[in-house]
């Protein structure tokens, strides 16, 4: 990115007007001191009788100049020297002016250099952090615009072409197609849906009080109940062993993360294998794994799994797999609640390994 040339610093109208203060402050201390000075002096001199008139008047008048030559000397210098430290430790603040200027233009400048501890040092420091958080914001919305744009187009193109067909009388109406039609609707309704969910967790919105001391081994057990019916129809086995706990969760919250977690083992089960889940309290920590026999997740994959719109391969496209926010969404959740989400990859099983924190009020319900 290309950014607008540098200007020259010049002075501004604060350093103007503060050396002016300076200036006419300098003026009346130096007036005033030698003015006391020169009275004391000549007082003095006249107290000792040494001086004739002409004398006396001779040694008033070089006085007097004197003190008019290095009053003015100290003007100057102090006038000087304020200046030079004033546009010195203000030309940090200018730079500030300009670089906000350069945003609201649009244009993201560079971060500016900080010398030293002060406060002005501080506050560089901390727009410098606020300028590369604006521009990860601005680099993750250009991401996501890109993502539900890519996520919108299949299912929109594919109702358009549906319905002009069907207004055009190219196809007639049936079973099939409205159960087509229905899918794609659906599709539109569930990444919508889960935008939102995602942007709900991701601005940080829940706060203790939305959290209740709640049973996990039963929690779970009812989010299998959801999937009972798929299990049976697809015959597959589902062996569940947890321990019996109770932990400050979000109710809604972490039953999404169960539900997404149980239909990604259920979406990529393999034939005569069992999906196992377990329960168990570690130290600090109640730790729940899922595992499933599945192709092996290479270490890059593991890596990005938990990205948003990130799919594992081409075979789990959109029409196989999900959106690739439920992960993510998962991800949002647990953070939310101080626990840790992650993937294993070993002898033929992918385990989704989820800690939820144990606080010491929970210990005596474990």
């Amino acid at each position: 990115m290309k950014y607008p040339k540098k200007r020259k610093w010049l002075p501004t109208r604060f350093i103007w007007r503060i050396t002016l203060v300076n200036f006419i402050v300098i003026t009346i201390a130096i007036i005033l001191s030698g003015w006391a000075i020169y009275h004391t002096a000549c007082f003095l001199v006249d107290g000792m009788g040494n001086f004739t008139g002409a004398g006396q008047e001779q040694f008033n008048a070089t006085l007097f100049q004197y003190l008019i030559l290095f009053g003015g000397i100290g003007v100057f210098v102090g006038i000087v020297v304020q200046f030079y430290f004033t546009k010195k430790l203000l030309k940090p603040i200018e730079a500030l002016v300009q670089s906000t200027k350069m945003l609201q233009q649009g244009v993201y400048p560079s971060p500016i250099p900080t010398e030293g501890e002060d406060e002005i040092a501080e506050l560089t420091k901390q727009y410098n952090e606020l300028l590369l958080q604006l521009q990860r914001n601005e680099a993750y919305r250009n991401k996501l615009v890109e993502d539900v744009s890519h996520e919108l187009r299949t299912p929109i193109s594919n109702l358009t072409g549906y319905m002009h067909a069907l207004k055009s009388g190219v196809m007639q109406g049936n079973p099939q197609l409205f159960a087509s039609l229905y899918e794609q609707t659906k599709r539109l309704t569930d990444l919508v849906e889960q935008i939102e969910h995602l942007n709900e967790w991701d601005t940080d919105q829940v706060t203790p009080i939305d959290k209740e001391l709640l049973p996990v081994k039963q929690m779970m057990q009812q989010c299998v109940e959801i999937f009972r019916l798929q299990l049976e129809e697809n015959h597959i086995a589902l062996h569940l062993e947890m321990e019996e706990a109770s932990l400050w969760m979000h109710q809604e919250g972490i039953k999404q993360v169960f539900t997404n977690l149980l239909d990604n083992a259920i979406r990529y089960y393999e034939e005569e294998a069992v999906i196992y889940v377990t329960g168990k309290r570690i130290p600090n920590y109640y730790q729940i794994s899922i595992a499933t026999k599945g192709a092996p997740i290479e270490s890059e994959a593991r890596k990005r799994i938990f990205e948003r719109f990130y799919r594992l391969e081409e075979s789990r496209d959109r029409k196989t797999g999900g959106s690739g926010l439920g992960l993510a969404i998962a991800k949002e959740i647990m953070e939310n609640h101080d626990g840790t989400i992650g993937v294993e990859s070993q002898d033929g099983f992918n385990t989704f390994v989820i800690q939820l924190p144990v606080y010491e009020e929970e210990t005596s319900l474990i």
